[in-house]
């Protein structure tokens, strides 16, 4: 139980990093499936009964269970403060990067699904190139098994179970790809039911995915300046839809991760400008082979009852060139007055106040 707890605090905690602009948030950066809408019951009027208090024996900690919960809290607090005071050594919209953060790095994959076809360890793979898909962008998939003959795909809305679109084919050693052409009136929730017949057996699997029209689409970028001690990125977009938006890009020397850049900005309709910016900190002294990739364009959400939408881009990668490391300031980053006081926050769970 007390685990349970431990949990939670390090979810919340972490939920309260990722809104300072701290936290590994990916849009889905790691891949969700969507939620089935349940409906709610009619009430229907019933005679009046009398009420009858059901009345639960309240569950009290021992003491020795009370010291161990509170040892538990204080030692996830501690761990997690720690990590946070090391991000703090870099500013939020400029934090390293390695090899090892695929929510990063991949943040539209989509993980293959698979089913079991037999006994004999048999599997069913369905396999799309991204999770979330931005009009008009099309949906190419590839179903594979040992001994694939036919296959049916229907594509239909999660939430309703409308029909929209279905495709079938014959597969050649083993492997078929489908691709669905992408519709501007596609709901958000799409669900892909494969049926494979393999070896005379009909096999299903199935898949959720996003799709969206544009509320942005990235352009462009201008030349990399220097700005006291970081180096500006201009990228320029055209914004469909008004609202505040969050960029990302991952910054690269050659093949290998530097840093993970995020911007925001409220931006206008019509042609608009939003500097990426990369810490003094994060950067290799030799910047002749530098590039930015991996963009992501998302307009936050402006209520509870509208989700974040996202753009798209017309750019796969920016070079940056002939930019000088030392024309900018090394100084070290100096938190601001809201990160101090998460880090005060933190380190006073962890200490038991």
């Amino acid at each position: 139980m007390k685990k349970s707890y431990v949990i939670v605090l390090v979810i919340i905690v972490t939920g309260l990093m990722w809104f300072l602009g701290k936290g590994n948030a990916s849009y889905s950066a790691s891949q969700t499936t969507a939620k089935e809408h349940k409906k709610t019951p009619e009430f229907v009027a019933m005679p009046a009964k009398p009420k009858v208090l059901d009345v639960k024996p309240s569950i009290k900690k021992t003491p020795k269970e009370q010291h161990e919960f509170n040892e538990d809290i204080a030692k996830a607090a501690s761990a997690v403060a720690q990590q946070y005071q090391q991000n703090l050594v870099f500013p939020p919209y400029s934090q390293p990067l390695t090899v090892n953060d695929e929510d990063r790095l991949k943040p539209n994959q989509f993980f293959p699904v698979t089913s079991p076809v037999g006994e004999q360890g048999g599997e069913l793979t369905l396999s799309l190139s991204q999770y979330r898909y931005v009009y008009p962008q099309a949906i190419k998939l590839t179903i594979s098994a040992q001994n694939l003959d036919k296959v049916q795909v229907a594509l239909s809305n999660t939430d309703t179970k409308q029909l929209l679109k279905t495709h079938s084919g014959v597969a050649r050693d083993n492997e078929l790809a489908i691709t669905f052409k992408g519709e501007e009136d596609y709901p958000r929730n799409l669900q892909l039911l494969v049926e494979a017949d393999i070896a005379g057996k009909m096999v299903p699997v199935v898949a959720q995915i996003q799709y969206m029209p544009p509320s942005a689409t990235l352009t462009s970028f201008d030349n990399a300046y220097p700005r006291n001690d970081n180096m500006i990125v201009p990228a320029n977009l055209t914004v469909i839809k008004s609202g505040l938006y969050r960029l990302r890009a991952n910054l690269y020397s050659g093949t290998s991760p530097l840093a993970h850049l995020v911007a925001k900005a409220r931006l206008d309709e019509g042609s608009e400008q939003i500097d990426f910016k990369a810490h003094w900190s994060v950067l290799p002294k030799q910047t002749n082979d530098l590039r930015l990739s991996d963009f992501v364009i998302e307009r936050m959400s402006p209520s509870p009852g509208e989700r974040n939408s996202f753009g798209q881009s017309k750019v796969s990668e920016f070079t940056i060139e002939d930019f000088a490391y030392d024309s900018l300031q090394q100084l070290p980053y100096q938190a601001n007055k809201q990160e101090l006081q998460s880090l005060e926050f933190l380190q006073g769970l962890a200490a038991g106040k």
